[in-house]
C-alpha cells in the first residue's frame, strides 16, 4: 500500500515537473532576449521605460504559462471531463441549498485570500503588482485569466486528480497544495499558495467541476490587482478590516463545514 502510493505521488510529481521545466526554460529564454533588445535598441533610455519593462513581463509570464500548459492540455482536459462526468453525484448536487452555498463561496474565498495577503505581505507595502493604468488590461488578462487557468488546469486538473486517486480527499488537497505552494519558491507567496490551494482543492473535490477552483483562483487575484491598483493597500491593513476578513471567512467556511457534515450523515 504504502510502495503504492509513493508511486502514485511519482506519477502526480512528473507533469509538474514538466510544465515547471518548461515554464521556467521558456521565461529565461524571453527574458533574456528582452533584455538584448533593451540594450541593442536603447529602449531602457525611453521615459516610459520602466512602465513597458513591467508590460513586458507580464507578457512573458503569460507566454511561458501558456507554453508550458501546453503539452498537458490534452491530458488535462480529459482528466477534467472524467471529473465532471460525475458531478451529479458530488456533495454540492446533493444540496437543496446549493445556490445559496456557491453563493458566499467566493466571499469567503477572497476574504480567506484578502486576510493572507494583508497578513504576509513585507512590512506596511500590501501585495501588488501594479506599475501603471497602461499595464492593467494585460496583467488583468495574464494574472486574472490565463495564469489561474494554467495553474488550476495543472495542480488541480492533473496533480491531484492523479493523487486523489490513491489518497483520500484531504490527504490529496493538502499534497497537492504543498507542491503549489514550493513551486512558488518564495515563503511569503508558497505560504499564501498553500492555503489558498486547499480551498481550490475541496472545492474541486466537493463540486466536481473545473470551473469553481478556476473562477475563484481569478476572482482572488483580481481582487488583489484592483485593490493594488486602487491604492487600498493601507486602508485594508486596519484591525477593523483584518477581523472583518477574518470572521467573514471563518464563517463561510464553517458553513459549508455544517452543511457538509449534516449531509454526510444522511447517506
Amino acid at each position: 500500500m504504502k510502495r503504492n502510493r509513493i508511486e502514485a505521488g511519482w506519477h502526480a510529481v512528473l507533469p509538474l515537473l514538466i510544465y515547471l521545466i518548461l515554464f521556467i526554460t521558456i521565461r529565461s529564454v524571453l527574458m533574456e532576449l528582452m533584455g538584448k533588445a533593451a540594450v541593442i535598441f536603447s529602449y531602457d533610455a525611453l521615459p516610459d521605460y520602466p512602465v513597458w519593462y513591467t508590460a513586458a513581463q507580464t507578457a512573458v509570464i503569460g507566454i511561458a504559462s501558456a507554453g508550458a500548459a501546453l503539452p498537458l492540455l490534452r491530458e488535462g482536459k480529459r482528466a477534467v471531463m472524467t471529473l465532471r462526468a460525475g458531478s451529479m453525484s458530488a456533495f454540492i448536487a446533493r444540496r437543496r441549498d446549493s445556490r445559496f452555498l456557491m453563493g458566499i463561496l467566493p466571499i469567503g474565498t477572497v476574504c480567506l485570500s484578502a486576510l493572507l495577503n494583508l497578513l504576509l505581505s513585507e512590512g506596511g507595502r500590501a501585495a501588488s503588482v501594479a506599475a501603471s493604468y497602461a499595464a492593467l488590461p494585460l496583467e488583468a488578462a495574464v494574472y486574472g485569466i490565463l495564469t489561474p487557468f494554467t495553474e488550476e488546469l495543472v495542480y488541480r486538473g492533473i496533480v491531484w486528480y492523479r493523487l486523489r486517486k490513491s489518497f483520500p480527499a484531504l490527504q490529496a488537497a493538502l499534497l497537492s497544495s504543498l507542491l503549489f505552494g514550493i513551486a512558488h519558491a518564495d515563503l511569503r507567496q508558497g505560504t499564501y499558495a498553500f492555503v489558498m490551494g486547499i480551498v481550490f482543492s475541496l472545492s474541486y473535490e466537493l463540486t466536481r467541476r473545473f470551473e469553481v477552483p478556476f473562477l475563484l483562483h481569478a476572482l482572488c487575484n483580481l481582487a488583489v490587482l484592483a485593490a493594488a491598483y486602487a491604492g487600498w493597500g493601507e486602508a485594508l491593513r486596519s484591525p477593523m478590516w483584518i477581523v472583518f476578513f477574518a470572521v467573514t471567512a471563518s464563517a463561510v467556511f464553517a458553513y459549508w463545514r455544517i452543511r457538509f457534515e449534516r449531509t454526510k450523515h444522511k447517506q
